[in-house]
Order: C-alpha cells, then sequence, then structure tokens
C-alpha cells in the first residue's frame, strides 16, 4: 500500500482496495488504520470520502536514523564485489 501510495498523490480507500483483489476491504480498511496510527499516510475526508496520501518524512527519519549506518558496509561490500570480478576477468584472459 506504500509503494502504491508512493506513485499516485492521493487516493480513496474504495481505489485502494480495488488495487489488492485478494483482501477483503475490513482487512484494507484495518491496514491503512495501522499505516495512519503509525503516522506514515494522512487521511482527509472530502463529503463521504477518505482520501490517503503518503507521508515520507517518517519514512525519511526511519532512513536516517536507523538503515543509513548500514550505507558504509554496503559501499565496503560493492567495492570488494567490483574487486573481485575484475580480477576474475583479468584472470580469464
Amino acid at each position: 500500500m506504500l509503494d502504491l501510495l508512493a506513485d499516485r498523490a492521493t487516493m480513496t480507500a474504495g481505489e485502494i482496495a480495488d488495487e489488492f483483489p485478494e483482501m477483503s476491504r475490513p482487512a484494507v480498511s484495518k491496514h491503512l488504520r495501522v499505516l495512519r496510527d503509525a503516522g506514515l499516510v494522512h487521511v482527509h475526508k472530502d463529503g463521504r470520502e477518505l482520501y490517503y496520501e503518503l507521508d515520507v518524512l517518517p519514512l525519511a527519519q526511519i532512513y536516517r536514523r536507523w538503515l543509513a549506518r548500514f550505507e558504509p558496509m554496503w559501499d565496503e561490500s560493492l567495492a570488494r564485489l567490483k574487486t573481485n570480478v575484475e580480477s576474475r576477468t583479468r584472470a580469464r584472459r
């Protein structure tokens, strides 16, 4: 659902449910409620419709606080992979 909302500016609960035919509408509503309670989506009402919109700020905070600490390891692993691939390529020549 987060990916779906990332691709579209705003969607109604019904539009979101239509994208997940394998889920019941009450299950989709529960998921949306969890996302709303977690602060990952904003909801605004227009008439009878609830519109959901992704809030990227909490995701950016998670990235900065937790995932970014692994970047040096990723960079190091990629550098080792590059060295390994290049040395195998040279060995085959």
